[in-house]
């Protein structure tokens, strides 16, 4: 499959990506192969679909592998395998490598993984710039990277880690896949901090649409800052009605995109959690409206 670097570099609009997480159950994987089915990801333009993999390092994480591999057999689309850099060792790495590359998969997001024990430390591994550069030396894999707009939650010093972000980049980070935020402006001042620090890499905005009561203070406590007053207004609007919650979640969703494809951003990346109606309701939007900026630029279509 296509490496994803060259389709930041060569697709005249912004790339279209999601991200679905292996199913433990059998039965669940194949209500997600029937959702993928039914949503035809190629056809509405999807770019690359990423896979999670167990963050800290535990389960069995050949689903990521299956899933990918299946992913691009079936549906004609790129993969992007997560791989993560706890309870590694060179040994265990270049084994998972060797399978990755095995079935046909060329694209990693290399990640440090979430600790159990904070006092656990990897000596091989510490850090995710460790693991892309150990990536790095095995073969011609592009490797993708986090970038969390509003700082990771591990590190007290709130804000973007320019000087992370760039000793990823020298360890061979090809690409970066932002955290999701929730405020359009604080990812704004990260492109701004990029653009003033030289960095060129191609940068995918990642949104997660709210979607239930129980999922929002998940997802607020993840990055380590509080919802924005309209979101948390929505939130406690319809706590009592999941489906009205669902979709004014999903709407403030693809405000944020609009306004992010207006900016120009690199790409958008979905965090679609395994939804079916997220997936269902949001692809083809956004997929029409990354067709008409892309037409708009290219002078087919004037809305002046």
């Amino acid at each position: 499959m296509t490496k994803i670097s060259k389709i930041y570099h060569t697709k005249s609009a912004p790339v279209l990506s999601f991200e679905i997480f292996p199913p433990k159950k059998e039965t669940d994987i194949e209500l997600l192969y029937q959702t993928l089915n039914e949503v035809n990801p190629k056809k509405l333009g999807v770019d690359y679909i990423s896979v999670t993999y167990g963050a800290g390092g535990s389960g069995d994480n050949t689903r990521t592998r299956d899933l990918a591999q299946y992913i691009q057999t079936h549906f004609g689309v790129t993969a992007l395998h997560h791989l993560t850099g706890v309870n590694q060792t060179p040994e265990s790495l270049r084994d998972i490598l060797s399978k990755i590359e095995q079935a046909g998969i060329e694209n990693i997001l290399a990640l440090r993984g979430d600790l159990a024990d904070k006092t656990y430390v990897n000596v091989n591994y510490p850090y995710a710039k460790d693991l892309i550069y150990g990536i790095k030396q095995f073969s011609g894999f592009n490797v993708g990277a986090a970038i969390y707009p509003e700082g990771h939650i591990d590190n007290p010093i709130t804000g973007i880690s320019m000087a992370g972000i760039k000793e990823k980049i020298a360890s061979g980070a090809d690409f970066l896949m932002s955290q999701f935020f929730f405020e359009n402006d604080v990812y704004y001042n990260m492109q701004e901090a990029l653009k003033n620090n030289y960095i060129k890499v191609p940068v995918s905005a990642g949104v997660l649409p709210i979607i239930s009561k129980a999922q929002a203070e998940r997802m607020a406590h993840m990055i380590g800052s509080p919802l924005p007053a309209r979101l948390v207004k929505i939130v406690h609007k319809y706590e009592d009605n999941p489906e009205d919650l669902k979709k004014a979640g999903i709407d403030y969703a693809l405000e944020q995109i609009q306004d992010l494809l207006d900016h120009g951003v690199d790409g958008i990346h979905l965090y679609a959690m395994n939804q079916p109606s997220v997936l269902k309701s949001m692809l083809p939007i956004i997929n029409q409206e990354i067709k008409t900026k892309c037409f708009v630029e290219d002078g087919i279509i004037d809305h002046a």
